[in-house]
């Protein structure tokens, strides 16, 4: 950030830092159609560096799943549609080497390589970029994603880096391929930051948000390999699909991402858009949906138009959702449910109401508990997440939250340590209130390469990690759990119950059984 911060009085230093935060994600106008291609196709390789979910997930990756990247299939479809070559090439999910990087990129011989960087994969998308360079000093390297749209500065720590796309990329890219390899007409293309020839970097200002979010295609999942993905423990179906019908979020909790790309804006997808992308998926033989958007049910017509249109097409699916306990009723979740959702997601994140108010949450304890109990009434599962060890948090605030987990009657939740993102507001809260542990004592931070771990003042790490699998272990060994966990393997095929029995063995092992430091009970 910059040094003036560093001379203003801390609480001042916070607040001119979460101001500095908003100013960057203000887009300037909004767009409403797709740029034709001017130039000879090229082609385009889109990479998912080498990684595993280990890195990603940490402690829960056993119960957590492989899915394709939808922003890359997003933009490869945008792609395509401009009449360009585009190849995916998820590393990961093949578990990948540099070395069968560098073979691809021979093999391919693309004139552009692109990645979508998260601060879990940042010096990953460095060295694929490396690669990329040695084998083609010509390639243009593009990254884009979160972590470069709000800091985009960072993305030319790598000298292997020639252009950053900021935000919403699927207009964005295509202005590039008609303007590439010419500087002065890069120099047009709002939404980038690129390095020239000579090797300046130049900052264009940003592009706006597309308000009609159907003038992209539908994302290219075929290019991906579906059949080497799976979804999370709890997600049933024989052939699982994950999609956006809406981009967004108007609400302004403090640890999140979403606004720092998007703003507090909320766009979404016609409703027979919606319906033709199912129909199509459901044609290719998927019987199961994950419905990604961050607040899935924030407009009720929408919502409820969608659940008419499932069920009057006859669509025989499965489906679940991410929302807040503010943003279902009972009418709502009633049509969900004769659709086919079985499952929504809540972002409960605490059971105290100072903590809740402290990350601008907009709920309280008690209307998180009516969300629970409005969508058991109506036969839909519950999952919640919990943040442990908020700033401020206490050892009796994180009791209260588990407390409040194993009591509500969710279903399922999780239990994961804070990791305060950086650019959010809840990064500025943890300088103020915790300290960075950049010892390498810990490896399981799920935001930082460079195992950093954010500590709340008073708290220690070991104390937050007992507290969590000791969340877990009270939460998942009472009968009720267990049952649902058997029950819930009939809505599996056979290969993935297999796969989830044994990392439910691994997870729950004999280190979830050890007392907590101390002998503290969570």
């Amino acid at each position: 950030m910059p040094t003036l911060l560093t001379l203003l009085p801390s609480s001042d230093a916070a607040e001119a830092e979460k101001k500095a935060i908003a100013r960057v994600i203000k887009p300037d106008r909004e767009l409403n159609a797709l740029p034709p291609r001017l130039t000879e196709p090229k082609r385009i390789l889109l990479i998912v560096p080498p990684g595993t979910t280990e890195e990603s997930y940490g402690r829960l990756s056993a119960a957590a799943g492989e899915l394709p990247m939808l922003g890359l299939a997003y933009i490869a479809a945008s792609l395509r549609d401009q009449g360009h070559e585009v190849t995916i090439r998820d590393f990961e999910v093949d578990r990948g080497s540099v070395a069968d990087v560098e073979a691809d990129i021979r093999r391919l011989n693309p004139h552009v390589v692109g990645m979508t960087v998260y601060i879990t994969n940042m010096r990953r998308c460095a060295t694929v970029a490396g690669i990329a360079k040695r084998v083609n000093p010509e390639v243009v390297v593009v990254l884009g994603g979160p972590q470069v749209s709000v800091f985009p500065e960072e993305g030319f720590v790598s000298s292997d880096v020639d252009m950053i796309v900021l935000s919403e990329g699927e207009i964005v890219i295509r202005n590039v391929m008609n303007a590439l390899g010419d500087d002065d007409r890069l120099r047009a293309v709002k939404g980038i930051w690129f390095k020239t020839k000579s090797g300046d970097i130049v900052r264009n200002e940003r592009e706006g948000l597309a308000d009609d979010l159907d003038i992209f295609p539908m994302p290219a999942l075929d290019l991906y390999e579906m059949e080497k993905y799976y979804p999370p423990v709890h997600i049933r179906g024989r052939r699982v699909a994950h999609l956006l019908t809406s981009r967004g979020c108007p609400f302004e909790c403090t640890f999140c991402e979403t606004k720092l790309t998007f703003g507090r804006s909320f766009r979404y997808h016609s409703t027979d858009r919606v319906l033709e992308e199912l129909e199509k998926l459901v044609r290719q033989g998927y019987d199961s949906f994950q419905f990604y958007d961050d607040i899935f049910t924030i407009n009720k017509k929408r919502v409820e138009d969608l659940c008419r249109g499932i069920i009057a097409r006859g669509m025989k699916i499965q489906w679940m959702c991410f929302t807040r306990t503010n943003c279902v009723s009972h009418d709502m979740l009633e049509l969900m449910k004769q659709s086919g959702c079985y499952l929504v997601t809540y972002g409960g994140e605490s059971g105290d109401d100072d903590l809740l108010k402290l990350i601008k949450k907009s709920l309280t304890v008690s209307k998180n508990l009516e969300g629970i109990q409005m969508a058991k009434a109506h036969g839909i599962l519950t999952l919640s997440s919990f943040m442990l060890g908020l700033p401020t948090e206490t050892k009796e605030q994180t009791t209260r939250t588990i407390d409040f987990a194993l009591n509500s009657g969710l279903d399922y939740a999780v239990f994961p340590i804070t990791e305060p993102y950086p650019g959010t507001e809840l990064w500025v809260d943890a300088k103020r209130f915790g300290t960075f542990d950049t010892s390498g004592e810990y490896q399981n931070n799920l935001l930082s390469e460079n195992s950093a771990v954010w500590i709340p003042h008073g708290r220690t790490r070991q104390e937050l990690e007992d507290a969590s699998q000791s969340a877990m272990r009270d939460f998942y060994f009472r009968p009720r759990q267990l049952w649902l966990g058997l029950m819930n393997f009939m809505y599996l095929p056979p290969g993935r119950a297999a796969r989830y029995f044994w990392a439910g063995i691994s997870f729950f092992g004999l280190k979830m059984f050890r007392p907590a430091t101390g002998g503290t009970r969570y």
